[in-house]
């Protein structure tokens, strides 16, 4: 009899790793088709904004009246922003979709300039209608481009993701779906308007140089050391740390992904400049448990995570909750004046206080040391210059960006009227009114618009 033993022993552990290796399959399985799913929803949001565009640039040329045509110059900037973020949740692997992003940005920006023109009564130039058309003429182009790869998936002859499960930075990914995209963005390249105007996207400011990069260049190496001491990790976990690829654009930066032992998908992702290896941006992907912590918990763990990575004299701005996490914004103080441009966000996850997302693309595309003038009005002038039926109860000074990235000295004027809270920008050296924001609160947390 015991000499049966060794073969059930070896056919009952076959059959157990069988057993595992099914459940296993099944699951990766299950997770390629929610994945599937996601990118398939992100593609169809872009189909449905893109149409929407083609739609409301046609209404925008044809309708005589002015009040409609700052609605439909507002509903193009908002929905060409809507396809930014529709494109930038597709899989592309390492793909640079450059000139489709600055396609819908500048749309977007253009027609926001020409809403802006209309509310204080400017005729629109033959000129800027030109370029309403042109821009009419390539969505109509891309709108048919979209339909036909619409069908393509439909008919299942392309799918996302090749064989291997991943979040859209594996090797395995499929050429055809992310290639045929690309190629868009390469027609894009050549048919798209090129346009100089007044605004944040404009070609004459799109490039700008990052100003607060600072030492020597690094190798792929060095990065990832810089990495992994740079991470929120309460629970030491031994990652480990590999290149995936290159970030091209305003920044250069090696991109790395931080794996847990014996998991091929990637825990983390993390940009780190090849000039002066400074995190950019992280992302952590793991689940958020039950919320335990309050706004303030995660404002306090915020600050104390961007100190002890030398960011000093950082003020909360801002903070925003949601699945679990608070998103927070911080700014950077130059003395007693807030530089809102130099900004950097911070995710705390709510279940233990762990910093799972972090973003300093603001602080250091436009940190620098600034020589600020003595403001030439007081707060006295300042609250001659606001409304008397508002209930000021804060003024400080603040430095924000105009639509064209040209900074502003100006006293931020925070005040109500009724219920309603507002921003108020005076130039603190010629007492201009350069900007109104008005403040949403939400159950979420707080925005402005």
């Amino acid at each position: 009899m015991r000499k049966y033993l060794p073969w059930a022993a070896g056919i009952f552990l076959a059959l157990l790793f069988l057993a595992v290796f099914f459940i296993m399959q099944g699951r990766v399985t299950e997770a390629q088709n929610l994945l599937e799913a996601s990118y398939q929803k992100g593609f169809f949001n872009l189909l449905d904004q893109v149409n929407n565009l083609n739609l409301l640039l046609s209404k925008s040329m044809v309708t005589s009246s002015n009040q409609q045509r700052i609605v439909t110059f507002l509903s193009i900037w908002h929905q060409a922003e809507s396809a930014r973020e529709s494109i930038a949740s597709l899989p592309l692997g390492n793909r640079d979709l450059t000139y489709t992003q600055k396609y819908f940005a500048q749309m977007g920006d253009f027609a926001y300039s020409l809403a802006k023109k209309s509310l204080n009564g400017i005729k629109i130039k033959k000129e800027e209608w030109d370029k309403v058309q042109k821009f009419r003429d390539t969505v109509q182009e891309l709108n048919k481009k979209l339909r036909e790869l619409q069908d393509d998936v439909a008919k299942g002859r392309i799918n996302w993701e090749g064989k291997r499960f991943s979040l859209g930075i594996s090797k395995d990914l499929t050429s055809g779906m992310a290639d045929k995209i690309l190629k868009l963005d390469q027609k894009l390249k050549e048919e798209a308007p090129s346009i100089t105007y007044d605004g944040p996207f404009s070609d004459h400011v799109e490039n700008i140089v990052p100003k607060g990069l600072t030492g020597g260049m690094i190798n792929s190496d060095e990065a990832i050391k810089i990495a992994g001491n740079f991470i929120d990790n309460p629970q030491n976990i031994k990652y480990q740390i590999s290149l995936y690829g290159t970030a091209k654009g305003n920044i250069p930066a090696y991109s790395l992904s931080f794996a847990q032992p014996g998991q091929n998908s990637p825990a983390i992702l993390m940009d780190v400049s090849q000039k002066g290896g400074h995190v950019i941006w992280f992302l952590n992907t793991r689940e958020i448990g039950a919320s335990k912590l309050t706004v303030q918990d995660a404002v306090n763990k915020g600050r104390a995570f961007l100190e002890k990575r030398g960011f000093k004299d950082f003020e909360a701005t801002g903070s925003l909750m949601e699945d679990g996490t608070c998103v927070i914004t911080f700014v950077k103080k130059q003395g007693d004046v807030i530089v809102y441009p130099d900004f950097i966000k911070i995710e705390i996850a709510l279940d233990n206080g762990e910093v799972v997302g972090y973003d300093a693309i603001g602080y250091y595309t436009n940190h620098m040391q600034r020589v600020i003038p003595a403001p030439k009005l007081g707060k006295n002038d300042v609250l001659k210059r606001v409304s008397p039926r508002l209930n000021v109860t804060r003024i400080r000074k603040v430095i924000i960006p105009d639509p064209s990235l040209k900074e502003k000295f100006c006293y931020e004027v925070d005040a109500k009227l009724g219920n309603d809270r507002y921003f108020i920008y005076i130039n603190a050296l010629d007492g201009t009114e350069e900007q109104i924001l008005k403040v949403v609160e939400t159950e979420k947390g707080t925005m402005t618009m």
